[in-house]
């Protein structure tokens, strides 16, 4: 952990230590952050003394190495250097796992501070333990029975106990833990299944496609530990629930449980104030002794929870995610009880299922009364070790925030920190949150472990109004005990406030994956997934099967800054050969997810995509340059495909994954630094609310709004440069768009084949089969076509318009292409003449030559079929004298901007296209160096502004800025560009801005694709 991240979580830990109502009440944190608190961490052995001994005053602890809590007991060890850094190499496979994977005993003391009242209740609290626990005060035992083990059966659970009664108030106290490791994988090799049988726990521990086996499989105590004072009424689990009667009526709901600890019968004063609006209430409540009531209040009992113009909770992008606090207090003869602040938005969720071209159902969001497009990626862990605390939540959700995300899935609630929750609320990112169940062969070691667990996450979690849905099972549906139990508690404990869904990917969803990369031609013409294996399979298509997609992924490089932290020298460079990437299992680069181990992100292949898109490297640091490319091609293409599809039958797609939890080479935007890769800006892009893109298979241009307010009268404008930089204004459009709410609408469609005479021409069929519609054959489309019944003598025609001169027709088939056919023209379409009679087909693309100098209509008759199927085209072109263009480079670049009505810009956004040779992009290495000048502006508030111009004759492609400190040159992470990877033409200019930069001096480092990075500016924050 970096002396930063220490510096925060300690701030973070101090806040726990909190004081109100004139010092009646304390919360103490016993976290080892606390400079007052140290835990010591040994392994239970054959020989080792009993928890009633540990946990008395005079007991020391031998060979203890001190503890992490909240944390793990492996990264105890990691700290105190007793392991070699698991991050780099492969050192973490070298650890002797059997040491870990065994009970051990965490203890620590402390003294009440003098401010604690003798007669005051003294709770000791544990948030969360895995996997089992045991727990242990002055000499006592608190949990189970004085044999009992593995008492607490936790992962996300809260463990409380009452110890006024045994604490010293002038004497050292100690509580000593055991915690107990799961039983499942004790060694890295076992044969015996971990994951769902070991439920509730941390499924990914024991190892997965993109982290190690983590020895002990994460045993610690993994949540806050804290000391609480109250008096004799406690308040367990307040909860503010809110309905919408629209968006400018709420009502309020207050419930708690009360729980009158003493011997005594108590009169009970509830009162709570409710910030911002100074919303007041109040009940008088009659507790017996020793019971729990639970009370409600509502606006029947107080008119002032009736809310007028709600300040409502909304997610990033369409509106402010306003929160509103609680401070709740329940009072005994005047004096204060318990308090509590509870944080809560009003907001309301609704679902709809809508039929798509398919008739299959997709699951459309709604937050306050509008259609949500569900922009996000999974979490696989916060982090590998769980060393994610409290404001590094902050770091990792501004970042999904920067990327224009509204939604995050925690893959089989993988995420028990509080703050977690607390950081989506607060910027706007909704969670989807699974439970701990995925797709196996096996069962949970217990029914009743798990559902205590579930339950107490629902009651524990049910404030936060980030929280969109709760889900069953990763990739399947619980056993039918488990998914009614989970049913009945989210209604139960959480009203059906957020729908309870069983699957993350079936069910209204569209399956899961593909997980390799493609270019992003292939995920505008093809939806395919995972469900294609169903029983009946999943509809997939160019024109259906997206629907709302919650797994989709890539292997991404990370930056060569990012992979020479965690891999050897020796073994940088070479790459591993396809052979290595497919077969060998000790291979540095595979301990790092670049080969078998995560065979899913298809290494082979993204390897071969970058060298082949865009030339081979003789180094890694030319490769990583090129990846950041592929990166953000690729990204930029998967949320593009859905944005171009959106309710037509898309709405919304999770990445897999959106977070590094581990060093290394797949499933990630920003790398496990917090350097945002070109994934990240890909992302970025494609996802902003106010977007415009161009699709890669039609040549469609599209405004994409994906905000709760209508976009009026803007421009869609499009530039298209050739590769030394000229613009062609004859490829060029710009037209005003309109964009509702939440929507998308076409503004053109380019044209970069201006010689095709059929481009955007009527056409009529014989007969159309699934909706696929003649007109597919002149749209320019790679992925759209028409099919015909599954008949012979199937037709269609075009009608070029006029009379024209015609020596090439081209006819590109889908696999359903005909054994025999004839091109035909007419001049009338009436009577027609064969210039072509095809009697073996091959399908693929065919060039028929014509040589007709006077047609208008051109038709292809189908006479035989070549597959059971009706006959199937995607394209039909016609060609007279010129094919070819010239002027226009075979690579070029295509610019785009949404602009408003008043000339201010919305969105950019930048490709580099192939017309000749798609996907051959090597001619970008041949550019110039650029001479770019960089200017400091001093107007930003929170950051800086860099005025970048292109002052040189040659395109600027590919533009990398990064931050480095002035004095130790260490980089800058995670830092907030507005922009980068950009290019700039001839004469154009940029400002970038830096946000959120932290006071100091820095270097400002720029590096040209394929040039050496420069020095330009030295950027000086003050405090």
């Amino acid at each position: 952990m970096g002396i930063i991240k220490k510096i925060l979580f300690t701030m973070l830990s101090l806040l726990l230590v909190s004081v109100a109502c004139n010092g009646q009440l304390q919360q103490i944190s016993l976290n080892s952050t606390n400079p007052d608190i140290t835990w010591w961490v040994q392994p239970k052995t054959e020989g080792s003394p009993s928890g009633f001994e540990i946990s008395t005053s005079g007991y020391r602890m031998e060979d203890a190495v001190k503890g992490v809590v909240p944390g793990v007991v492996f990264t105890a060890y990691v700290e105190a250097d007793e392991v070699p850094d698991p991050n780099y190499s492969d050192n973490i496979h070298r650890v002797d796992e059997t040491f870990f994977n065994r009970p051990f005993w965490y203890r620590t003391t402390f003294q009440l501070p003098a401010s604690v009242k003798p007669g005051q209740q003294i709770w000791l609290q544990f948030d969360n333990t895995n996997r089992y626990a045991d727990f242990y005060m002055n000499g006592v035992k608190l949990s189970g029975t004085l044999e009992s083990t593995k008492d607490v059966s936790g992962h996300m659970l809260r463990t409380k106990y009452e110890v006024s009664h045994l604490v010293s108030h002038d004497q050292e106290n100690v509580v000593a833990v055991l915690i107990t490791d799961a039983d499942q994988k004790k060694t890295r090799n076992a044969k015996d299944q971990f994951g769902v049988v070991a439920s509730p726990t941390y499924l990914s521990a024991a190892s997965w496609d993109w982290m190690p086996y983590v020895p002990g499989r994460l045993a610690g105590i993994t949540g806050n530990v804290s000391l609480s004072f109250t008096g004799d009424v406690t308040m367990e689990d307040p909860w503010i629930r809110s309905e919408l009667e629209s968006n400018d009526i709420a009502y309020l709901f207050v419930s708690t449980e009360l729980k009158n600890t003493s011997n005594q019968p108590k009169e009970v004063l509830i009162s709570g104030r409710i910030q911002p609006g100074n919303i007041q209430f109040s009940k008088q409540v009659h507790l017996e002794a020793n019971t729990s009531k639970k009370v409600y209040i509502d606006r029947k009992e107080v008119e002032s929870l009736i809310v007028k113009q709600p300040k409502l909770w909304w997610p990033n992008g369409y509106g402010e995610p306003h929160l509103y606090t609680c401070t709740l207090r329940s009072e005994i003869d005047g004096e204060v009880s318990d308090q509590k602040e509870i944080p809560f938005g009003i907001r309301q969720y609704e679902y709809q299922y809508i039929r798509n071209n398919a008739g299959w159902p997709v699951l459309q969001f709604f937050i306050n009364g509008q259609r949500i497009f569900l922009k996000g990626g999974n979490w696989g862990m916060s982090e590998y070790l769980l060393r994610c605390y409290g404001k590094e939540y902050e770091t990792k959700i501004k970042l999904h925030k920067d990327m224009n995300y509204n939604m995050i899935r925690l893959w089989t609630g993988c995420v028990t920190d509080d703050a977690f929750y607390d950081y989506c609320d607060r910027y706007g990112i909704m969670v989807w949150d699974d439970f701990w169940l995925y797709v196996a062969y096996n069962d949970v070691a217990s029914d009743e472990d798990f559902k205590e667990n579930a339950l107490d996450k629902v009651k524990r979690l049910r404030n936060h109004p980030s929280i969109a849905l709760w889900c069953g099972a990763n990739e399947t549906h619980p056993k039918p005990e488990l998914d009614g139990y989970l049913r009945s508690i989210v209604a139960l404990e959480d009203h059906n406030d957020r729908m309870y869904k069983s699957s993350s990917n079936q069910d209204g969803l569209s399956g899961s994956g593909w997980w390799g990369n493609q270019p992003p031609k292939h995920h505008f013409e093809n939806s395919g997934s995972n469900l294609a294996w169903n029983n009946p399979p999943y509809p997939y298509g160019s024109d259906r099967g997206y629907g709302l997609r919650t797994e989709i992924g890539t292997a991404t490089f990370p930056n060569y800054e990012s992979v020479k932290e965690f891999m050897p020298t020796e073994s940088l460079w070479p790459l591993p050969t396809d052979e290595q990437l497919e077969k060998d299992d000790d291979n540095v680069w595979n301990k790092h997810y670049f080969g078998k181990e995560a065979s899913n992100a298809s290494p082979i292949n993204y390897k071969r995509a970058v060298n082949t898109q865009f030339g081979e490297s003789d180094n890694l640091i030319a490769f990583c340059e090129k990846a950041q490319y592929i990166n953000i091609e690729v990204m930029k293409g998967i949320y593009e495909a859905w944005n171009d599809k959106m309710w037509e039958d898309a709405s919304g797609l999770l990445l897999w994954m959106s977070q590094s939890a581990y060093p290394s080479f797949v499933w990630q935007t920003y790398d496990y630094y917090h350097d945002a890769t070109g994934a990240y800006w890909g992302a970025k892009y494609a996802c902003e609310p106010l977007h415009i893109q161009w699709n890669a298979s039609n040549n469609s241009v599209k405004a994409i709004n994906t905000t709760s307010e209508d976009l009026k009268d803007a421009v869609a404008i499009t530039k298209v440069f050739t590769l030394d930089g000229k613009e062609l204004a004859k490829y060029g459009r710009s037209e005003k768009v309109n964009v509702s709410a939440s929507n998308k609408n076409e503004a053109y469609r380019l044209n970069f084949n201006p010689f095709n005479l059929a481009f955007g021409k009527q056409a009529f069929a014989s007969s159309v089969s699934n909706g696929r519609e003649a007109s597919l054959v002149t749209d320019g489309a790679g992925g759209s076509r028409w099919e015909s019944n599954a008949t012979d003598q199937e037709w269609i025609y075009i009608d070029l318009g006029k009379s024209q001169a015609v020596q090439t027709v081209v006819i590109k088939w889908e696999e359903a292409y005909a054994a025999a056919y004839d091109v035909q023209v007419s001049a009338d379409g009436q009577k027609w003449f064969t210039v072509k009679e095809m009697k073996e087909g091959k399908g693929g693309t065919e060039e028929i030559p014509v040589q007709h100098k006077h047609t208008r209509y051109v038709k292809v008759v189908g006479k035989k079929r070549a597959t059971p199927f009706g006959f199937s085209i995607f394209e039909i072109e016609v060609y007279g004298k010129d094919r070819l263009d010239r002027e226009l480079t075979p690579l070029h670049f295509i610019k785009l901007e949404l602009k408003d009505s008043l000339n201010n810009i919305l969105s950019e956004n930048f490709y580099w296209r192939n017309g000749e040779k798609e996907l051959d992009y090597t001619k970008l290495n041949n550019l110039p160096d650029a001479d770019l000048t960089f200017t400091l502006l001093d107007k930003a508030d929170d950051g800086k502004q860099i005025l970048i111009k292109n002052q040189g004759k040659s395109v600027a492609f590919g533009n990398r800025l990064r931050l480095v400190r002035h004095d130790t040159q260490q980089r800058v992470l995670p830092v907030l560009f507005s922009d980068n990877y950009f290019t700039l033409m001839p004469d154009e200019e940029k400002i970038v801005q830096i946000s959120d930069l932290e006071a100091g001096q820095f270097d400002l480092l720029w590096k040209q694709y394929g040039y050496k990075e420069e020095h330009v500016l030295v950027v000086k924050k003050k405090k």
